[in-house]
């Protein structure tokens, strides 16, 4: 018996709450990858609330067995239109490796254009790679601009984004 293959959607707002559980459960998966402090976990709504999250991003969900096992999402309004930030892309773990991170990068990738880039953790070694298959290259590694103790972080951008130069900052221009 073949698995089925999940499918891509648009986000609805009744996805919240499965996607804060599936959140919590990725993002400490990539916190340990990264050797980040477990303490420094933050929730989803802490790191951004529903309605911050639903007015500045476009979001795409994977749906497996009645289920939402990922979801990416950038920002394309207000002031983030063509700004090509890649905010959010979390695999259920039941479900990494199996292209479902591939297929939600490309959603996000035609829609963010020549100017894509986004952050991530170094460690973060699975999603590196994934940025790098879709043409994005490490720019530089800094402190993170939410300051604190929080890890360093790499930006990543394609060749053609303004967030290739390192010298731009990671927020505004």
């Amino acid at each position: 018996m073949t698995e089925e293959k999940p499918a891509i959607r648009a986000f609805v707002p009744e996805d919240w709450d499965a996607l804060c559980r599936l959140y919590e459960r990725a993002a400490k998966g990539e916190m340990v990858l990264s050797r980040t402090d477990p303490k420094t976990f933050q929730s989803m709504a802490e790191e951004e609330d529903r309605q911050t999250f639903q007015s500045l991003n476009t979001v795409v969900v994977a749906c497996a067995a009645g289920r939402v096992v990922g979801f990416v999402a950038w920002r394309d309004r207000g002031e983030w239109l063509d700004s090509g930030y890649l905010s959010w892309l979390y695999v259920d773990p039941a479900y990494q490796r199996r292209g479902i991170g591939d297929r939600l990068m490309a959603e996000a990738m035609a829609a963010l254009g020549c100017q894509a880039w986004t952050l991530t953790k170094p460690g973060n070694a699975p999603a590196i790679k994934l940025y790098q298959k879709h043409g994005m290259q490490i720019v530089r590694s800094q402190p993170s601009d939410t300051g604190g103790d929080a890890p360093i972080e790499l930006r990543l951008a394609l060749p053609t984004s303004r967030k290739f130069d390192p010298d731009m900052p990671n927020f505004g221009t």
